[in-house]
């Protein structure tokens, strides 16, 4: 047998930035600084903290847990198949919601330059087209990743080097745009606090992927923190820039970033950077629509969480029912609001694998990151509006539901022993 080629640390810290840096520093500037205004960049140090404790948490487990998987592999693996289910499933869900955020992000983008398009309809014909092509395999996406990839670097390198020279440091007043009472300045800055996790939430991908890295027990600790640390940099230099050449107007621009850079080289910049911009996010939605399936397949073949139907594959080797759920659930999430509502339902995804991790580095004796990850987490629940929390909470009540049918007894499990070999080696 060949022997599993494994990253390199260099290659990790790439594809971990890569991960991170998404939409929402590009998108969500303007609403962090309506909530909070300058003190944006304290929610953003605020949160990269934050999530820097949280990722050590999944740090912590992956030592003791190094096989892919993250979250639901520790949940399941400390408390329960139950546990498991309900994250396994979260972790999917996220993946969908970020599917549908990330098509809405690209939609919010496009109507800086073209605001009448029909987004609605643009969107649900973009999730089926991408959901049918994703039934005929994922050659494509390796090439994409490294393009898309490129281009959000550069992207960032231009957008500083060009603009940071514009900076006016009379647009930093870290009193609120308006008179505020002390307790509508904390909601506000709460909100920008829980709006900033969602910048973060690709750091996740670092230890699903532990199995891929050379010595992840040693490396992954490593490479986690100069990723946190980098991307907490990029967003504050950026949020920097974007509050100190727009200041007050910056709430009332669709990508502050476009508007900047529309300054330096004239008109042209705003369909240059927009296109730039929605052609990265193109990148993180054919990604995300062939990668989530395989979660769902994964609960399946893998974990034994899910029925093995769901991981049966075609002839290209795609899980067809995992590819039509996702896109299914996908539509939906993508109809129920906008951008803004969805970024708010993705953290909410994360929040139920950080609070699951923090728990279980509590039970693992890792008292300190586990209490830490866990009052972060709790916080988050300070941030989300009614309609995230409705939506959220009904999400893990279906799935309570769900489990009472799909569960799978020990009896049944040696049953499908058998047929989870002949699988595997038709498909691996």
């Amino acid at each position: 047998m060949a022997e599993k080629k494994l990253l390199s640390p260099a290659v990790v810290y790439l594809l971990g930035i890569n991960s991170i840096i998404g939409s929402g520093i590009f998108l969500l500037s303007g609403k962090i600084y309506h909530d909070a205004g300058t003190g944006s960049l304290w929610a953003i140090l605020l949160a990269g903290l934050s999530i820097f404790i949280i990722a050590f948490s999944y740090t912590n487990m992956s030592k003791i847990y190094p096989e892919n998987g993250g979250a639901f592999i520790y949940a399941k693996a400390v408390f329960g198949r139950f546990t498991g289910f309900i994250v396994g499933m979260v972790t999917w869900l996220l993946g969908t919601v970020t599917m549908a955020t990330e098509v809405s992000a690209l939609l919010t983008a496009i109507k800086m330059i073209s605001p009448n398009i029909n987004t609605r309809m643009i969107g649900v014909g973009l999730l089926v087209i991408l959901g049918i092509i994703s039934c005929f395999g994922s050659a494509i996406i390796s090439v994409l990743d490294n393009v898309t990839s490129l281009i959000k670097v550069l992207i960032v390198i231009i957008f500083i080097a060009t603009t940071i020279w514009l900076v006016k440091l009379a647009n930093f007043n870290f009193l609120p745009l308006a008179p505020r009472s002390f307790s509508t300045s904390l909601t506000g800055f709460l909100s920008a606090y829980g709006t900033v996790f969602f910048f973060f939430t690709g750091f996740s991908f670092l230890p699903v992927n532990a199995e891929k890295m050379t010595d992840p027990a040693k490396n992954l600790p490593k490479i986690m923190s100069l990723v946190m640390i980098t991307c907490i940099v990029i967003y504050v230099i950026i949020q920097g820039i974007t509050i100190g050449v727009l200041g007050n107007r910056l709430p009332d621009t669709i990508v502050p970033a476009a508007t900047i850079f529309s300054e330096v080289v004239g008109a042209i910049g705003i369909p240059l950077f927009v296109i730039s911009v929605c052609w990265s996010i193109f990148g993180v939605i054919v990604a995300t629509t062939f990668n989530t399936p395989t979660i769902l397949s994964s609960l399946a073949l893998d974990h034994e969480d899910v029925p093995l139907l769901v991981a049966r594959k075609n002839r290209f080797g795609s899980p067809v029912l995992a590819v039509i759920l996702t896109t299914v659930v996908g539509i939906f999430l993508f109809l129920t609001g906008n951008y803004v509502f969805l970024s708010g339902l993705t953290v909410f995804m994360s929040f139920v694998q950080y609070l699951s991790t923090g728990l279980a580095n509590i039970k693992a004796k890792y008292r300190w990151i586990g209490w830490g990850t866990v009052l972060f987490s709790l916080i988050l629940l300070a941030s989300f509006t009614p309609r995230v929390l409705l939506f959220g909470v009904s999400f893990i009540v279906i799935l309570s539901v769900i489990y009472l049918f799909v569960k799978v007894d020990d009896v049944h499990l040696e049953k499908i022993k058998q047929q989870k070999k002949i699988l595997k080696e038709r498909h691996v």
